[in-house]
């Protein structure tokens, strides 16, 4: 698809508005970034500090994973809600209401308490400390907060869910966290008369936390007109799911199916498939009700973004659901898709999507990875909704497994070097190019009932790397080597061979496909990776910060083995990444020149 052929498409007026000249971007959680007026994690006045350096590298679009609150994992990904947005990245530095304001001596007694990005980690601990500053400022406040008109309007704006939500997370505290699952019935299972028995009887704590959502509110609004008024567009991350113990589940269980817990099937980077233990939507209900629970969602975001991605779109034609009774030690292995009739799945999705584009005025982005769906990439086309181009999973399957030149990637995409679910780019070159997951090839081996032993021993290197990944053996050089080796035929070993010949000699074919003739020096691979993603057809080229900040050999020293997150484990490394140098520091950084020497003129 031409960029001219996007204005023709269902989101044409959005791209008439946000235009169809290149853009280069960078993504970033936000608690992986802090500066020197942050305490413990990053906050809302530290985006306008990350479109400043947007601005120095000439990116035009900032891109966060979701803001909203989150529970004991933290995970941006299972919330416990869907519109309520976390309180702890509220900027305590900046924070005025009714003429008061934080504290100088406070926030600098915070910071010593809760230092940021020590050991290359956010402080999430802050939180609660966060809140009960805010708590002590609102005792102060509270009879301007009930006189408040523009307060008030807020309420009124987000009456669906602002209420329901206040009540659930005062019912949390009281139960001390437990999720409401484990509460005794009289609150586990609401109505409305009892919601308005629990805003008497707790009306002042009620009154909190929808004033909280209010400061989160004119904060995220105020970076969004900072961003704006800059060039830079904002681009937020819209779950498809959210956590079982949410507001949104408790509140409106209809629209949920509990019976299911939502993941993904087995695939060649998570071998056991993913568990993800959000519940499934009720689809037919969500449509009995107008779509309202999706209508609503847009229309809070629209506050804050210019552009939205679409978590697991897939997820929208259907979606891989795991019985609730499964063993956990399962994963994902023993889902199904539902819906289950492959017919409908068109519809289903376009149905969703339609009701996404008409009630948003950001320009609708799909995260597109994974098992796609045969008819996806044409509904995609259909709307004009740019799909994602990761480079190390962008090659010539069923051919000769080379790299695709980023010249041939789709315009209407958005091409990228790493995602919040990959390793960064440097440690992907260093330890897992080339490369295969033990537990992928034990897996395999018992479903073709292959001694795993044996079969390692035979195939792959002795020396295993520090991500106990395996190295074919160089002597391992064609599929007949490779069968005749195991003593199998091509079609007794099918996933074996897709795995051989996607990986052996990876690394050759990618510095072929990057010009690389000397890998001795590793940044300069990694600045041929960039000119390779700025250099594509791409519309949109949206790179992880963490990448372009490795282009500073200091900085790579500290990062380049660490992740964001990865998909199937359970850890505190999860969602906890982040820098150790304050944003100002990062214009004094070398990689602010090595980037810049990538991006060509005309973005």
């Amino acid at each position: 698809m031409s960029f001219e052929e996007l204005f023709s498409t269902f989101q044409g007026n959005k791209w008439r508005k946000i235009g169809i000249k290149k853009k280069s971007g960078i993504c970033t959680p936000l608690f992986s970034v802090y500066s020197s007026e942050s305490t413990g994690i990053g906050d809302f006045n530290d985006i306008k500090k990350l479109v400043d350096f947007c601005r120095s590298i000439n990116a035009t679009i900032l891109q966060f994973l979701p803001l909203n609150m989150c529970g004991m994992d933290n995970c941006p990904y299972n919330a416990v809600s869907s519109f309520a947005i976390d309180p702890i990245y509220i900027s305590l530095s900046s924070f005025s209401y009714d003429g008061l304001i934080c504290p100088d001596r406070l926030i600098s007694d915070l910071r010593l308490s809760f230092v940021s990005g020590k050991n290359n980690r956010c402080n999430y601990s802050v939180r609660e400390e966060k809140l009960r500053i805010l708590r002590n400022i609102f005792n102060k406040v509270i009879d301007t907060v009930k006189s408040d008109i523009s307060f008030a309007l807020f309420v009124r704006d987000n009456e669906y869910w602002i209420d329901e939500f206040a009540v659930y997370r005062v019912l949390k505290n009281i139960h001390n966290n437990a999720p409401w699952y484990e509460w005794e019935d009289f609150f586990a299972n609401v109505n409305h008369e009892k919601i308005e028995d629990i805003r008497y009887a707790y009306n002042k704590d009620i009154l909190f936390e929808k004033w909280i959502q209010f400061i989160c509110f004119q904060q995220m609004a105020s970076a969004k007109r900072y961003a704006n008024d800059h060039g830079v567009l904002l681009m937020g991350d819209l779950p498809v799911l959210v956590s079982k113990d949410s507001a949104d589940v408790w509140a409106k269980r209809e629209l949920f199916n509990l019976n299911y817990s939502a993941g993904a099937p087995p695939d060649m980077y998570c071998v056991y498939g993913q568990r993800w233990g959000m519940p499934i939507q009720n689809w037919d209900i969500v449509k009995k009700h107008d779509f309202r629970y999706i209508i609503e969602k847009f229309k809070f975001s629209d506050n804050f973004f210019d552009m939205m991605r679409i978590d697991h779109v897939i997820g929208l034609f259907r979606i891989w659901s795991i019985p609730i009774d499964d063993p956990v030690e399962n994963q994902g292995l023993n889902g199904v898709f539902i819906p289950s009739d492959e017919g409908i799945w068109k519809q289903h999705g376009s149905e969703i999507l339609h009701v996404m584009n008409e009630n948003s005025n950001c320009l609708l982005c799909a995260e597109d990875l994974g098992v796609i769906p045969d008819i996806c990439p044409a509904v995609l086309k259909e709307f004009g909704i740019p799909g994602y181009d990761v480079q190390r999973w962008k090659k010539r399957y069923g051919y000769d497994y080379s790299f695709i030149p980023s010249s041939e990637y789709r315009q209407s995409g958005i091409s990228t070097l790493s995602t919040h679910d990959t390793s960064f780019w440097l440690e992907w070159w260093r330890n897992e190019v080339g490369t295969v997951e033990r537990e992928l090839i034990e897996l395999k081996s018992r479903i073709y009932n292959l001694d795993s032993r044996d079969l390692i021993e035979r195939l792959f290197e002795s020396t295993i790397n520090k991500s106990d990944r395996l190295k074919w053996k160089k002597e391992i050089n064609s599929v007949e080597k490779l069968c005749d080796t195991v003593d199998r035929k091509v079609e007794e070993i099918r996933d074996i061979v897709e795995i051989y010949l996607d990986t052996f000699d990876e690394k050759n074919k990618l510095k072929t496909a990057l010009n690389i003739l000397d890998d001795n020096n590793e940044i300069d691979c990694l600045k041929k990776s960039f000119e390779f993603i700025y250099n594509s057809s791409s519309i949109f080229r949206i790179n992880l910060l963490p990448d372009i900040m490795c282009l500073d050999k200091d900085i790579a020293k500290k990062i380049s083995h660490l992740r964001i997150n990865k998909p199937g484990t359970t850890s505190q490394n999860n969602w906890s990444f982040a820098f150790e140098q304050p944003l100002e520091d990062f214009n004094k950084s070398s990689a602010l020149e090595k980037i810049q020497e990538c991006i060509p003129d005309i973005i």
